[in-house]
């Protein structure tokens, strides 16, 4: 019995995987492109729900409805802001 000593041919072989970057970078970038637009729409959602709620509650009950309103007002009007910067606070303890 004679045994030969052959070199096996090593051939490398891509390796293929789902969890490629490229396909990692194409479904993080597409989601981060629509997150864009998450804030300005729920700003608009709460800003219709806030102006359906004072109609109604106008109707059923005008004097409650006037006191929020002119709160509201006051507060947008006032030049004072509701929470303070953080940055300006340590800015002024420095």
């Amino acid at each position: 019995m004679e045994t030969e000593n052959k070199e096996l041919d090593i051939v490398e072989v891509p390796i293929v995987c789902e969890d490629s970057t490229e396909k990692l970078l194409e479904k993080y970038d597409g989601r981060s492109r629509r997150k864009a637009d998450d804030v300005p729409a729920m700003q608009t959602v709460v800003c219709i729900m806030a102006v359906a709620v004072m109609f109604g509650l106008n109707i059923l009950y005008p004097e409650i409805a006037g006191e929020i309103f002119n709160k509201l007002n006051e507060v947008a009007f006032s030049g004072k802001e509701l929470f303070p910067n953080p940055i300006d606070l340590i800015s002024g303890l420095l």
